[in-house]
């Protein structure tokens, strides 16, 4: 019994330690998210996340590896409730001394009423990607557009950020 309880309480103070560690990331879904508040409440969210790959029939080198994956920056009010967002979809080789992106895809859109997206666009350089959209806010007191751009790089060993 005592042994019982040694684990329990090994594993319960290593909870309690990873659970303050992990700060923002879900480890499951592979996702990583970040917040950044507004001055009038509303909030962007931005989340990192995995995204399945079909194969392509296209293999460099043997040492070259693929890792495709999404960013989406969520423009939302106090409610948690997304009025708008921009995602970018971009694919990468790398082969732990250079990474590359080979390609790259965005999406906008606004779900909110009263809001639309006027643009939106998307470009690669390099090892990164970055999807910019202007937003429209139509509003009694008139029309209000904010531009927001998201950027997703690969490091040469693959990490994604």
């Amino acid at each position: 019994m005592k042994k019982f309880l040694s684990v329990l309480s090994i594993i319960t103070i290593l909870s309690i330690f990873l659970g303050i560690n992990v700060n923002a990331k879900d480890i499951s879904a592979g996702e990583v998210t970040e917040i950044e508040y507004l001055e009038n409440g509303d909030y962007l969210e931005t989340v990192i996340s995995d995204v399945p790959v079909t194969d392509t029939g296209y293999f460099p080198d043997a040492t070259t590896k693929t890792i495709t994956k999404s960013k989406t920056t969520k423009y939302k009010n106090s409610n948690g409730t997304t009025l708008w967002y921009i995602k970018i979809t971009a694919t990468f080789n790398y082969n732990g001394s250079t990474s590359k992106c080979k390609s790259c895809s965005h999406k906008a859109s606004a779900p909110a009423s009263d809001w639309s997206i006027k643009k939106a666009s998307s470009s690669k350089s390099g090892n990164s990607a970055t999807a910019t959209a202007i937003a429209k806010y139509l509003s009694s007191t008139g029309v209000y557009e904010y531009t927001r751009s998201v950027k997703i790089k690969c490091s040469a060993n693959g990490t994604v950020s």
